[in-house]
């Protein structure tokens, strides 16, 4: 049956049959109206036959289906046309053939599936792309391919034949030199083949070829690939193509690309041919080439290049045509068959491998001169080449190493000052035999000495070279360099030293420095000159010249005779510490010289401690001394006129306010609100007129003080009622009186003040009248709720600032609220020389606290404020806990228990006695021995665990008393600082069936395991002293026992704390478990002041030379 509709083909299955080229112009065709027409399908002969008109010109087109496994395929195709092969009218047929299928498809289906959007931008994805640049023919469809080659052909330079060729006339002045000394070279161009089946150039030309083509019908893909062939061949910049347009020299072409290429041509059809027709190229897998030696019978020595390709070995000499493709190739021409091999080589060449490739000449060395070449050629040629022996008979030498050639240079000058004395280091690398203008790089071993030279830096210097850079040293940094550095350069195998001119020496000042003040009074009575000298020996050094080097970030201070000292001593540290803060709030004096303020109490205690003696102005300092001791706390009784019963830390703040009246100070008394700051206020004033009715303690007062007058209190105005209520309640021998108006004159505050003791006003008050206030003199300000003066910019603190007085108090639960700043206002009115300025507090201290968060300045901050400001929190204050009762309990070691014990003892008294004359050196074995006694007294186990069977007697103890405590319903805690002794005394309890909870250091659960004991789960709490000695509040409790007692007493009343707080309405009972004629009990027994250097050595190992001397070791052991 005819003209059915015919079958659709898949488009994948119709572009294989037809190809690119006849489908690209198939497609133009049935693009086009009325070009297909008549396509009909019979159904029995399975074929489509239909008419194309190309060019005016009809063609009957004809073409056969068969069913395949998948769907329709074409069998086969004819044309009447002159094309015998494929054509593009049959493209055109089924093409046409396929749309109409689809059309006929179209109607019949539409209403029955109709086709989505989706499945249509899918169906797209497989129709076929237009052809690309490299699809089809320069030419028409219907001309015969011409096909193209690469052609080879191999010059040689002593061949006349070729000259012409190799270099034509008129170019050989413009070839380089490395051109000129190559004998052969490997050059190639494009043919094609002509109608006789010739290969031929046919005008082509490599610097034309990309856009000339003389009409031959090339397919795109081959003519692109030489096209692009030659656009990676110019890619080098080094090509000149008018020197020669036919042949392109492998020699020069350097892109590695070239080996990729070659494989794609033989996949594009591209033949690679020699320009002899019985000649064959053939590019090979990667190859490698070596340097052959071999010695005859005279030991006469040859060195032959060797090239490994093609699995053959083959010896090169000058007459053999061979050659380098670049600098990643080789080539050989052979004779037997003739053929032309290309590889790539499996490394990249050097410019010594291309010059010996560029002739490969064998070298032949005489018998004579055979150890001289092993001694250099044969080294430098090991770098470069692969080199071995052609015999089993002949062995070469290993190739020597490199090392580092270091080179110094001492130079000394005279300056001002004494002798400079600087050094240049310099470092190369050298290989043996070989010049530095010829040698070679040997990456790894170059990587390797270079690591070691950055390793001896490192432990000498403390930094490191990793790239041998050059140094300059001068100065202090001499020191090192010559004493530690040029010593482990010298001593390295790998490394030659050479020196010019004299190397210097230094010597080491090793006695302890010393730090001497020279004290001058300064014109103003308040202020003190400090000249600062650093002796070392018989040396002394202004401490300007330890400055600048500590500035300049130097370990060291060199002195003119060459001997130096090192500034690692923890004394220069805190010296600049002090110094630096001095000069940043006082004006700066000259160098290495201090002011310093009477105010800045702390300061001149840090400069006392660390001098050994200060010289000069002997009455200032004692007076500095003698507020020193003031400040640490003569304690003033309380006042006898005080009408209240002052609570301990009323008492405490106080006599803090008392000391700094007596010493002339002003200060900020920050305590929380509602712990009675007015009342300790108001027995301050009872207490300086307690001091002016003695004369004698009166006399001793500062001198602007040793006059009775009224203190002036200034308080918001809410306040003052209370503040007159207060005074008149607590102090009733005190008169005072209230402003509560404005003043007319200065006359009027002056009969108001006379008589008084206290007069009372307001912060508004003393902003209106603040002249008439300045013109009054007071014996002391005292500003409650202070924070209303805290801005310097307000005028009511520019007239607390200009009061007559020469004590001044802020009072106030706030000393800040949102800055530092706020802080620095009151303590410029409080203790006006401390910081002397608001900048130079901001700078020196609000700053870096606020925006930087130093810590280490917060602390500073508040060690020179310390003496000045008193703060106590509601929490702080411990008020109405009942009664705690304290009990040593001393057990006695079992026999058995003791024996052990003692048999230790014994043995860690022999080695610590010994230890202990260097403490410095031995504090750390020391104290695991003093660790290791302190365990022994609490369970044997501990220490050794073949010792379980000897029982603890602390436990057997402990269980008697707790068997009591648990049975009478009480609860307890048990700390100890061992938690290993804590775990032996878990399982204790497990066994008897005891509840208990536990908490160390490790413990992750902690709140559950806390609140568990809050909630009555268990009558005990196991606590690791560090763990759990403080932040729990366990009031619960009411037994605690402490198993193995801590050193220091504040350590063990915190771990008491945790339930004898406020909240506690029990009496505690407090047991300290003490193994009597242990080490436990001799440490009990020292005086607190040892007891707290123990503590030191306890916490902090690094600690024990300072905090413990060999006297109060050996007491421990006796």
């Amino acid at each position: 049956m005819t003209n059915s509709v015919p079958p659709t083909i898949d488009a994948r299955n119709l572009l294989a049959f037809l190809g690119n080229v006849p489908y690209f112009f198939g497609k133009k065709l049935s693009d086009e109206a009325n070009a297909v027409t008549g396509v009909e399908f019979n159904e029995s002969t399975l074929q489509v036959e239909g008419h194309v008109t190309d060019a005016d010109t009809e063609y009957s087109a004809m073409v056969q289906l068969r069913r395949g496994a998948t769907g329709w395929e074409i069998d086969s195709g004819s044309c009447n046309c002159d094309n015998t092969e494929i054509c593009s009218h049959i493209a055109a047929l089924m093409l046409t053939s396929n749309k109409q299928a689809a059309l006929a498809k179209t109607a019949v289906y539409r209403e029955e599936k109709p086709v989505t959007e989706w499945s249509q931008q899918i169906d797209a994805w497989y129709q076929p792309r237009e052809p690309r640049p490299t699809d089809g023919l320069l030419g028409s469809p219907n001309d015969p391919v011409v096909p193209m080659a690469l052609q080879f052909l191999l010059f040689d330079a002593k061949d006349a034949s070729q000259q012409q060729q190799w270099m034509p006339a008129g170019v050989a002045a413009q070839a380089n030199t490395a051109t000129r000394r190559k004998r052969f070279r490997l050059g190639v161009r494009p043919v094609v083949r002509n109608a006789e089946g010739r290969w031929v150039r046919g005008q082509l030309r490599w610097t034309t070829i990309g856009f000339k083509t003389f009409g031959w019908n090339l397919l795109r893909a081959q003519h692109h690939w030489f096209a692009r062939f030659a656009a990676m061949a110019r890619s080098n910049g080094q090509l000149q193509f008018k020197i020669d347009e036919d042949w392109l020299f492998l020699d020069e072409y350097y892109s590695y690309l070239l080996w990729p290429m070659l494989e794609e041509a033989k996949e594009l059809g591209i033949e690679l041919i020699s320009s002899r027709s019985e000649s064959t190229v053939s590019v090979l897998s990667a190859s490698w080439m070596d340097l052959a030696v071999s010695e005859d019978d005279e030991k006469n020595m040859s060195i032959d290049g060797v090239l490994h390709m093609g699995g053959q070995e083959l010896v090169l000499n000058t007459d053999t045509p061979s050659g380098a493709v670049g600098d990643h190739g080789y080539y050989i021409q052979l004779n037997d068959p003739e053929q032309i091999w290309l590889a790539p080589s499996r490394e990249k060449h050097t410019d010594v491998n291309l010059t010996w490739l560029d002739n490969h000449a064998p070298v032949h060395v005489p018998a004579k001169d055979t150890t001289d070449y092993y001694n250099s050629e044969y080294q430098r040629m090991g770098y470069f080449f692969d080199v071995r022996s052609a015999s089993e008979e002949l062995s070469l030498p290993n190739l020597k190493p490199p090392f580092v050639k270091a080179s110094i240079s001492y130079k000394i000058e005279d300056t001002d000052h004494g002798t400079r004395e600087s050094a240049n280091l310099g470092f190369s690398i050298s290989y043996p035999g070989i010049s530095d203008e010829h040698k070679p790089h040997d990456a790894e071993a170059e990587q390797r000495l270079a690591a070691i030279v950055n390793e001896l830096f490192e432990k000498s210097t403390g930094s490191g070279n990793p790239d041998l850079s050059p140094k300059f040293y001068s100065g202090t940094d001499m020191i090192d360099f010559v004493s530690e550095l040029v010593p482990a350069l010298a001593g390295h195998p790998e490394i030659k030293l050479e020196e010019t001119g004299q190397r210097p020496v230094y010597r080491q000042l090793r006695e302890l420095p010393q730090l001497q003040i020279n004290a001058v009074e300064h014109e103003r009575n308040d202020w003190l000159d400090l000249g600062l000298l650093i002796k070392v020996g018989n040396h002394e050094v202004t401490f300007a010249v330890v400055i600048e080097a500590i500035s300049n970030g130097a370990m060291k201070v060199k002195l003119p005779d060459n001997t130096w000292f090192s500034l690692d001593n923890p004394m220069f540290a805190k010296l600049k510490e002090l110094v630096d803060e001095a000069q940043a709030l006082n004006d700066k004096p000259k160098d290495g010289d201090l002011k310093l303020s009477v105010f800045q109490i702390s300061l001149f205690e840090e400069l006392d401690e660390l001098a050994e003696g200060i010289n000069g102005a002997d009455l200032f300092i004692a007076r500095m001394r003698g507020l020193l001791r003031v400040a640490e706390g003569e304690e003033a009784e309380v006042p006898a006129g005080l009408q209240a019963t002052l609570r301990p830390y009323q008492v405490e703040g106080f006599r803090w306010l008392a000391r700094l009246y007596r010493g002339g100070f002003g200060g900020i008394l920050a305590d929380d609100m509602g712990l009675g700051k007015t009342l300790q206020t108001i027995a301050l004033v009872l207490h300086a007129h307690e001091q002016w009715d003695d004369p004698q303690a009166c006399a001793q007062l500062p001198a602007a003080q040793q006059e009775r007058a009224p203190f002036l209190v200034v308080a918001p105005s809410s306040v003052v009622s209370n503040w007159e209520m207060e005074v008149r309640r607590f102090a009733p021998s005190l008169k005072v009186v209230s402003i509560d108006s404005t003043l007319r004159d200065a006359r009027q505050l002056k009969e108001l003040s006379e008589g008084n003791d206290v007069v009372l006003t307001t912060y508004t008050l003393l902003r209106l009248n603040d002249e008439i206030y300045e013109s009054q003199r007071f014996a002391g300000l005292i500003l409650d709720e202070a924070q209303f003066v805290k801005n310097r910019s307000t005028k009511a603190h520019k007239a607390a600032v200009n009061l007559q007085t020469n004590f001044k108090l802020a009072v106030t639960g706030t000393p800040m609220e949102n800055n530092l700043s706020e802080l620095g206002a009151l303590l410029l009115l409080t203790a006006p020389s401390l910081f002397m300025n608001i900048t130079r507090f901001n700078r020196q201290f609000a700053r870096p606290i606020e925006v930087l968060g130093d810590k280490e300045t917060l602390e500073l901050l508040q060690r020179r404020v310390k003496p000045f400001m008193l703060r106590r929190t509601k929490e702080s204050v411990v008020l109405d806990l009942p009664a705690k009762q304290e009990q040593k309990v001393l057990v006695r070691l079992s026999e058995e228990h003791q024996h052990v014990y003692d048999t230790h003892l014994n043995r860690e008294r022999q080695k610590i006695l010994h230890l202990v004359e260097d403490l410095d050196k031995n504090r750390f074995t020391i104290f695991q021995s003093l660790t290791h006694l302190r365990m022994l007294a609490l369970e044997p186990s501990l220490v050794d665990p073949e010792l379980s069977e000897v029982p603890g007697s602390k436990l057997e103890a402990l269980f008697d008393q707790l068997d009591d405590v648990l049975n009478e319903g009480h609860r307890a805690l048990v700390f100890s600082q061992f938690t290993s002794y804590l775990k032996v005394l878990a399982d204790k309890l497990t066994e008897r069936g005891v509840k208990f909870v536990y908490l160390d250091g490790s413990t992750r659960n902690r709140a559950s395991v806390i609140e568990q004991f809050k909630e009555g789960e268990a009558p005990l709490f196991l606590i690791s002293l560090k763990a759990g000695g403080f932040g729990l509040n366990l009031t619960e409790a009411d037994y605690c026992f402490l198993l193995d007692p801590w050193w220091n007493p504040a350590v063990e009343a915190q771990a008491i704390d945790r339930t004898h707080r406020i909240g506690q309405t029990r009496q505690v009972m407090v047991y300290r478990m003490i193994a009597q004629g242990t080490i436990e009990e001799k440490v009990v027994a020292l005086q607190d002041t040892k007891r707290q250097l123990i503590n030191t050595v306890m916490d902090e190992a690094d600690g024990f030379a300072k905090a413990l001397t060999a006297q109060d070791i050996r007491g421990l052991l006796e």
